[in-house]
């Protein structure tokens, strides 16, 4: 898929306002938001508002991330309405469902586990920025004032393709590993900020490449990348001293 990345945060909003203008599955999607944001103030999370900035409105093919400041009962109220019988909870708190063609996950922002965990201080919505892994899922549209929020850097870095760590603590460090890699080998990323280069550095000595892919097959059907990409990166990293940005423009063998 070509890159088509969104140059400022009005063009951004625009893509996902058309996005859920293009037909009858995603208006249903946006009027569960809507119905949703009614009651309680809501907001579109990370990776959907990533791919469509950094691919247009049809980069987008993994679920919708809503955060919800209300408390847990008042969502699964509100779900209820939506005749929701069967949705899953995940180990962190989410409620993750179907809703027509497309798939959500839905937590309350105070079960946001680095808040739950005293790792980040909740202050307000926009705590929410420090607590993701990456620098390009550091992004929410606010559903009721229709405004995207980012921190400043954010559309420069997209349009570069440079990807810092945000957050290294996680309750998951293999998952967190494998998404890394899947975003490296399948969004275009260029460069790698110090951050994230240094936890590569660090982490990536714990694992074998069939680690990391039984893992990937696992959890996402697919893989992203081969032991040949994967050795290639190992390589950038070891020629590159810790705490350095990393040229990550040339991983694929084809």
């Amino acid at each position: 898929m070509s890159m088509n990345v969104a140059k400022t945060r009005y063009a951004l909003k625009r893509r996902i306002d058309n996005f859920f203008a293009s037909g009858e599955e995603q208006r249903a999607a946006r009027a569960l938001i809507d119905e949703i944001a009614a009651q309680h103030r809501a907001w579109i999370f990370g990776g959907m508002l990533r791919d469509i900035g950094l691919f247009g409105r049809d980069g987008f093919t993994s679920d919708i991330d809503i955060v919800f400041a209300g408390e847990r009962e008042d969502l699964l109220q509100l779900l209820s309405h939506f005749h929701m019988e069967h949705f899953a909870t995940n180990k962190l708190g989410g409620i993750r469902f179907r809703y027509r063609s497309l798939d959500f996950d839905i937590w309350c922002l105070s079960d946001t586990w680095a808040f739950k965990e005293n790792i980040i201080p909740l202050e307000n919505v926009e705590s929410l920025l420090h607590t993701t892994l990456m620098s390009w899922d550091a992004v929410l549209y606010d559903v009721h004032h229709g405004e995207i929020l980012t921190p400043e850097n954010y559309l420069h870095d997209l349009n570069n393709g440079y990807l810092e760590l945000v957050l290294d603590a996680t309750p998951n460090e293999t998952g967190s590993v494998v998404k890394i890699l899947r975003t490296i080998y399948n969004k275009r990323v260029k460069t790698l900020g110090p951050g994230l280069s240094e936890f590569l550095h660090k982490t990536l000595l714990r694992y074998s490449y069939s680690a990391l892919q039984h893992y990937e097959l696992t959890h996402y059907d697919t893989s992203s990348f081969d032991d040949t990409e994967y050795d290639l990166l190992l390589n950038r990293l070891r020629e590159t001293e810790t705490g350095y940005s990393v040229d990550v423009t040339r991983l694929r063998t084809n």
